[in-house]
């Protein structure tokens, strides 16, 4: 048998096979690739070395169930109470040195916004003044009397319908343009 039919008969991989091959210093034949050819007598002999090795792991667990662990708690409560304390003070410090950089924050753009504003309102004086001279400048208007056109007065019948047509011709040609 090669290493890998051991292998699969034994229930373990081909590197456990070689290992027990190692501990046990087995003189094994060889076939013309070079593999290993187990007999069936080395085959009982790792056999033998897996369940001897079965009966240990099964000692070493119903030991250890045996054998609990035992654990003995430290007093390191004022170790850790000191740690705490100190950790707290810390973030309290921490916390009022965010709160005083977002209170310098708002106050920049605080002022910021002021300032904008000022602006703003400056801005807003030199243009309202600049209209007031603009308009004193300016001379005022009086307003004119032009001849306005009537068109809804009522005359004779017969120069009405061409007068209308008239009419309905100019009204047309204003709005067509």
């Amino acid at each position: 048998m090669n290493a890998a039919a051991v292998a699969k008969l034994l229930g373990v991989s081909r590197r456990t096979v070689m290992r027990w091959v190692t501990q046990l210093d087995l003189q094994l034949d060889k076939n013309e690739l070079g593999h290993y050819q187990f007999s069936d007598v080395d085959v009982d002999r790792l056999k033998q070395l897996q369940n001897e090795t079965n009966q240990q792991l099964l000692k070493q667990d119903i030991q250890t169930e045996n054998n609990s662990r035992k654990g003995v708690i430290k007093n390191n409560a004022s170790l850790d109470a000191n740690i705490i304390e100190t950790l707290n003070e810390r973030i309290n410090e921490l916390e009022r040195t965010i709160r005083s950089k977002a209170d310098d924050v708002v106050s920049y753009q605080l002022l910021q916004h002021r300032q904008e504003t000022e602006e703003l309102i400056n801005r807003i004086t030199t243009l309202e003044a600049r209209v007031v001279e603009l308009e004193n400048a300016q001379p005022k208007r009086e307003a004119r009397k032009e001849k306005v056109l009537v068109f809804d007065q009522a005359e004779p019948s017969a120069t009405s319908t061409s007068k209308r047509s008239r009419r309905k011709n100019l009204i047309s040609s204003i709005f067509s343009l």
